[in-house]
């Protein structure tokens, strides 16, 4: 056997999906005569050919060892496939044949982004392990919170080298570095993209971003689910029946808000109006406005604007309620004061406002007043133990529960008057709110404050202000704005 085969640069090629001995067909009948050949290196110097010399009887290479010698003068470094070789030595009708190839470079991969969690920015169907599926909330938008791992960076690879039919290395090529850039939200840490900030994980245009701002083209609906973002949301469409949109910045809804709650630590606008069906709900941490209001309940930390009218709801506001239409039924609250163009209706629907108070301070004695329920509770039961000359061991234990129970109450008592107590000097600081009315003041209409009270019997024309005087602490009424 000639050193070529045991040479150190002998590829293993023969082991890929097209061997040489796959080439190896019945090329004809085999003859006594023996053909004669030489041998030829492709252009890409990547075979070693074979080829049949026609009519030729003396010279060529005759035999095996022949040919062996041959690729040993070309230098050839590569396996020669021996039987392949013979082969042809006995057939008649000999074609050009591949008895040697070179190895081809494997290329590098390129690197590539590795993401651990949903970028379609796109709420995504994630259902209960309850056998009752949930649609409003098994649609959920793709969350990430600060320290969370968007992307693992996977590196490109070198690839491996060639070699051609004489030996040369043939360099692979290295494939390329991901393509990305950071954007907002996002840092690089040992080969890793992680969030440092709160949001919905997007990648377009190769930029890896957490989005503070989700935009929804469409309705809130079965289609998307409840929504809880941490940032900013905005809706093009609706808000349906039944929804809830929960924000820790603003929520922005250009459709209609109908029959769904809505709350955000920010201001809520709604362009399209709010029908609320006797179901909506919605509390805002800033200000709140929108077109119109129906049957809802509205609460703000700051001022409520309404362009047009308030039908029959329950608005509590910390700021100034502003609207361009009237306020018929329902009860408002605006600690700051009212301006708006009637109030009431012709029909003589009761109508409530209050100026000058703070919704959280009835909140307050609400819980105050429900504390002290308990405590009387447990005090008309101690009434009753006290005329038993022994107690059971399960009397025993409840007592001592009743007891530890009343502390507790005590202690949440005495921090609801306090918050009652900051919430009364506040109100008593407020001597400026009024109800500014430009249209009609309609009968069966309340303006109150926690000292006073005014109630309108018949009509009267605007414009007009209401107010409270402070020295009698009555309700006035006064021509003009």
């Amino acid at each position: 056997m000639l050193p070529i085969k045991n040479s150190s640069f002998i590829s293993d090629n023969m082991a890929e999906e097209n061997t040489l001995d796959e080439d190896f067909e019945d090329f004809g009948e085999e003859s006594a005569e023996y053909s004669r050949f030489n041998i030829a290196i492709s252009k890409d110097q990547m075979e070693v050919i074979m080829c049949p010399l026609t009519g030729v009887i003396d010279g060529g290479l005759a035999d095996l060892e022949e040919v062996l010698e041959a690729c040993r003068r070309e230098n050839i470094k590569v396996e020669i496939n021996e039987r392949l070789v013979e082969k042809q030595f006995l057939i008649s009708n000999p074609i050009e044949i591949t008895i040697g190839k070179g190895i081809k470079p494997e290329d590098g991969k390129d690197g590539y982004l590795e993401f651990k969690v949903d970028m379609s920015a796109k709420p995504q169907f994630i259902p209960k392990d309850d056998a009752a599926v949930d649609y409003k909330n098994s649609m959920q938008i793709t969350l990430v919170k600060i320290g969370d791992i968007v992307a693992d960076v996977i590196p490109p690879t070198e690839g491996e080298d060639g070699m051609d039919v004489r030996g040369c290395t043939i360099k692979a090529t290295t494939g390329s570095k991901a393509r990305y850039f950071l954007g907002e939200g996002i840092e690089e840490k040992d080969g890793r993209l992680i969030a440092t900030a709160a949001g919905t994980p997007s990648f377009l245009d190769d930029v890896v971003m957490i989005r503070r701002n989700y935009v929804l083209p469409g309705d809130v609906d079965l289609s998307t689910g409840n929504m809880n973002f941490p940032g900013t949301v905005v809706i093009h469409g609706n808000v349906t029946d039944g929804f809830e949109v929960i924000s820790e910045e603003n929520i922005v809804v250009n459709g209609l808000i109908s029959g769904a709650k809505i709350r955000a630590k920010g201001y809520v606008k709604c362009a399209g109006g709010i029908q609320g069906k006797s179901k909506a709900e919605i509390v805002a941490g800033s200000f709140v406005a929108a077109t119109f209001v129906s049957a809802a309940t509205i609460v703000a930390e700051g001022d409520i604007v309404i362009t047009k009218d308030i039908l029959h709801s329950t608005v509590s506001c910390l700021g100034e309620l502003r609207l361009g239409g009237s306020i018929i039924g329902g009860v408002t609250t605006a600690f700051k004061g009212v301006e708006c163009g009637e109030l009431g209706s012709e029909s003589g629907v009761k109508t409530i406002v209050n100026i000058r108070t703070h919704y959280r301070q009835e909140k307050a004695r609400e819980l105050a007043n429900s504390v002290m329920t308990d405590v009387n509770a447990i005090f008309e039961k101690y009434l009753i133990w006290s005329k038993t000359k022994s107690f059971n061991e399960a009397e025993e234990k409840e007592l001592l529960q009743a007891m530890t129970k009343l502390q507790d109450l005590i202690t949440r008592r005495q921090m609801y008057d306090n918050r009652v107590a900051k919430f009364e000097a506040m109100v008593f600081g407020n001597k400026t709110a009024k109800v500014k009315l430009l249209g009609i003041l309609e009968a069966d209409v309340s303006v109150c404050s926690p000292y006073s009270k005014y109630t309108s019997t018949t009509p009267i024309h605007g414009p007009l202000t209401i107010s409270e005087n402070n020295f009698v602490g009555k309700m006035a009424v006064a021509r003009g704005g």
